[in-house]
């Protein structure tokens, strides 16, 4: 699957004449969260009710050069609350508080992951001012949490990091059925079924373009059982 990237990046990023610039970030970022995802998966136990427990067994067989294959599809990999306003506007109102932040149960190592926020905030306060489509459709930025981020100064992106590292999550984290089509893709020679991976993600960030609604964020603050696909 050694052309997989260059093919299937067409179908999202024909609208960028510098698609493989702005790729590269996109994969450098993917690789380091998902050899965080397998090194937790392969440390913690978790329940096996759990949507972590799906996903981290999912993750926790991928190899090095599975990790390179699967962190070179089209779509950041990572989620910093880039549907959530309201939380960035909390965080962004009240700079002197470190600011109240969804916990997860099994959170990265906290050098790790204010590394990959700090990497991850700065791809994206760099992509929300210059490209709009790939904000929404590579990195899944709603709109307004973008207008947000571009209104942001540099020397915030180092505060942010180092106080909100925890809000920082792997992307569709409660569809273990979508890391399953991911995965699966990663392994398969066939290209069309990366195409359909690519249409299944493309739909997703659709969906999810507006705002998270106060209703939505009080469901992502409990323990969740549900398995969406």
């Amino acid at each position: 699957m050694e052309n997989l990237p260059d093919d299937v990046g067409r179908l999202s990023t024909s609208h960028l004449s510098n698609a493989k610039d702005a790729l590269a970030p996109i994969c450098e970022i993917n690789e380091q969260c998902l050899q965080m995802l397998v090194s937790v998966a392969r440390q913690v136990h978790t329940p096996p009710e759990s949507f972590l427990h799906h996903l981290f067994s999912l993750i926790g067989t991928l190899d090095q050069a599975g990790m390179a294959t699967t962190a070179r599809f089209p779509f950041l990999l990572v989620d910093f609350g880039f549907r959530d306003l309201a939380w960035w506007h909390s965080i962004t109102l009240a700079q002197r508080r470190a600011g109240k932040d969804l916990s997860w149960l099994v959170p990265f190592p906290r050098a790790a992951a204010m590394k990959l926020a700090r990497a991850t905030l700065t791809l994206a306060w760099h992509t929300v001012r210059t490209d709009t489509e790939a904000t929404l459709v590579l990195l899944g930025i709603s709109p307004p949490v973008a207008e947000h981020i571009a209104s942001l100064r540099l020397q915030d992106i180092d505060r942010i990091a180092e106080r909100h590292y925890r809000r920082l999550r792997p992307r569709w984290e409660d569809r273990p059925a979508v890391w399953r089509q991911l995965l699966a893709c990663s392994r398969e020679t066939d290209v069309n079924a990366a195409h359909e991976f690519v249409l299944h993600a493309l739909q997703l960030t659709a969906a999810g373009s507006l705002p998270v609604t106060s209703s939505q964020r009080a469901r992502k603050t409990a323990p969740s059982t549900s398995l969406r696909p």
